[in-house]
């Protein structure tokens, strides 16, 4: 086998088992690796009926095909599974340094079972793999366990770690490699503290890949990578990070404030955008492994009430979180909010987007001083915010066990029509990324998304922005943001190289630099697939069928593929101000283009046999005439 390796760690953690399993290529070629490779082996083998937290619940961490070899944006890996915050099957992906460890050690992934009797952590020397005892890590920060954990083992050594939300089972906990890189997403923390897993720790010393054709390879590398390094996005990231186009997409209408009741903030556009924050707290950049763009930040603020030490600073998604959407503009607090979160092992936009829903209900009076246990929470109130954070993490208090559980379960909790003023889809809280002024096709994006709300699950973000173009395919459109003209077509294809980015674990930012045809190119000379075009966009949309159909065994319909009326409202103020989104249209046009039952939500029968899923499509059908 090329590229991939086919083998696969298994860990029993409530027998302390652990085995290696050889999969086939078939798997490979028609569901790439990543998320779509973990949607695979969850279908095949994970327990339906199992709780998200319970020790029957199946953990994914899986490798793209790229793994470990030096072109920019390979870096990054998944882990997949039943998420505690959706309760359906989700994924979440990360930069860093793990993949390539892992690859290095000659895996492709993990498949975690069963909860361990006390605190452990799994430690992978090449193939020698090992349950060892972290009971002195348990309760630990992220930062200071990374650190010990380092001491212990060495410094080439690369590490997964959660923090107390993890522990403490918060179904917005997230994971971390190298305390800087994130799995953000779908609570996947709370699934290893479920587990009572506190770390993963790997080094590999076999640092060579087989390749189907080496010379083609090593031809695409030296062409793509100064290509990706010396691109227009690529400048402005390594320049001001994530938050370098923050301002533009304020005067957009793209950046939601005041937990979506705003589309407009001018003065907060400087105060919280890229440059600024490399103006006043940028100590260095820092990259994931062989990445030439290094969008990164490393920060310090050295005094008043938000001082940090050097450290990870925040990228775009945190700076929203914890500027504009609480009604705040004070990028020393959004640092200090971002490390906190880090620690603690909190993804940061549920974190942030969950107190900006509880802002406003404080605002409206559906929550009050009573019901948090004596605490108010007012706009802007970023010291205030500070205080709540381990709160949270640590579910302590009224108003920590209300806001733990995240910003759908707390509205419903309350009552008082407060869903309504959440900005969320499927239980996942939205990206900072408004579409009634960043573009509609957002909107439509977040919607079919099969993890809920998502702006990395497609590529709709980018090719709505006009920021990359696929005339292999036809793709050559000059979009509109405002409208849904052509969003449904559009948001076909996205769909499809979304899904093919998150199974190869490749990045978005890096990948707008390659053409369709580079990208078949990279299959073939690394893993020898024999790839055309179409092969590879059947399986980016094979992938997400896959995934439509994990979450049908979980409840998903048709009627989940929506948005909140807080996001679908026309904005207040701003560029997009009065515009109405036609989300319904959008869906009937994207459904009847993708071949989607209208009332399931999933491929009909004729379209998953086009695509080779006789199996699957035997499965659902059947089960659904039975039920």
């Amino acid at each position: 086998m090329n590229g991939n390796t086919g083998k696969i760690i298994e860990v029993d953690l409530t027998k302390g088992d652990i085995g290696i399993t050889h999969l086939p290529e078939d798997y490979y070629t028609r569901y790439v690796g990543g998320s779509g490779l973990g949607a695979r082996l969850f279908w095949d083998r994970g327990d339906f009926d199992a709780d998200p937290l319970s020790p029957q619940a199946m953990l994914l961490f899986m490798n793209g095909p790229f793994a470990g070899l030096r072109l920019s944006g390979t870096s990054r890996s998944s882990v997949a599974g039943r998420s505690p915050l959706t309760r359906g099957f989700s994924e979440s992906s990360c930069g860093g340094y793990f993949a390539p460890e892992l690859r290095y050690a000659g895996f492709d992934g993990i498949i975690i079972t069963g909860a361990s009797p006390m605190p452990s952590l799994l430690l992978i020397r090449d193939d020698h793999v090992e349950l060892v005892d972290a009971r002195a890590h348990w309760g630990r920060g992220v930062e200071e366990t990374t650190r010990s954990l380092k001491d212990q083992y060495g410094k080439k050594f690369r590490t997964l770690v959660i923090g107390p939300a993890g522990e403490n089972r918060v179904p917005f906990a997230n994971i971390l490699n190298e305390a800087h890189h994130a799995f953000g997403r779908a609570g996947f923390g709370a699934v290893m503290g479920a587990k009572n897993l506190k770390a993963i720790v790997v080094n590999g010393t076999n640092r060579s890949v087989k390749m189907a054709d080496p010379k083609r390879f090593e031809e695409l590398r030296a062409e793509l990578n100064p290509r990706i390094r010396e691109g227009l996005i690529s400048e402005v990231l390594h320049d001001f990070g994530t938050a370098g186009s923050l301002e533009g997409h304020v005067y957009d209408g793209d950046v939601p404030i005041k937990n979506w009741t705003s589309n407009f903030w001018e003065e907060m556009a400087e105060a919280l955008t890229g440059s600024t924050l490399e103006e006043k707290y940028l100590t260095r950049r820092a990259t994931c492994a062989f990445c030439a763009i290094a969008c990164k930040r490393v920060v310090a603020v050295k005094e008043g009430p938000f001082a940090v030490p050097e450290g990870p600073g925040p990228e775009y998604e945190t700076i929203v979180s914890f500027g504009a959407l609480l009604g705040a503009m004070d990028l020393a607090a959004t640092c200090k909010a971002g490390r906190m979160c880090n620690d603690l092992g909190l993804d940061t936009i549920s974190a942030g987007a969950t107190i900006a829903w509880a802002m406003e209900a404080f605002d409206r009076g559906d929550l009050t001083s009573a019901d948090a246990g004596g605490m108010d929470l007012k706009w802007g109130d970023m010291e205030r915010v500070i205080d709540l954070l381990p709160m949270i993490a640590k579910r302590e208090g009224k108003i920590g066990e209300l806001l733990s559980r995240g910003s759908l379960w707390a509205a419903n909790k309350i009552g008082k029509g407060a869903v309504a003023y959440t900005a969320q889809s499927k239980g996942l809280e939205a990206p900072m990324h408004d579409p009634r002024g960043g573009g509609h096709g957002k909107a439509l994006a977040y919607a079919v998304s099969p993890r809920g709300a998502c702006h990395v699950s497609t590529t709709m973000h980018f090719m709505e922005s006009g920021a990359c173009y696929y005339p292999e395919i036809g793709f050559d459109y000059d979009l509109e943001p405002m409208t849904g003209e052509l969003k449904p077509e559009v948001a076909v294809v996205a769909v499809e190289l979304g899904s093919i980015e998150n199974s190869a674990c490749y990045c978005q930012f890096a990948d707008r630099q390659i053409t369709l045809t580079e990208w078949v190119d990279l299959f073939n000379a690394v893993a020898g697939y024999g790839w055309e075009i179409p092969d590879m966009m059947r399986a980016g949309r094979r992938i997400f069928y896959l995934k439509r159909l994990l979450n049908h065994r979980f409840g998903f319909r048709a009627v989940d593929d929506d948005l909140t009326p807080r996001m679908l409202e026309p904005a207040r103020d701003g560029e997009p101000e009065g515009v109405e989104m036609d989300l319904a249209g959008m869906k009937e046009r994207f459904y009847e283009l993708m071949g989607l039952d209208p009332k399931e939500g999933i491929p009909l029968k004729e379209t998953l046999l086009r695509f080779d899923m006789a199996d699957e499509a035997q499965s659902v059908w059947e089960r659904m005439r039975v039920d």
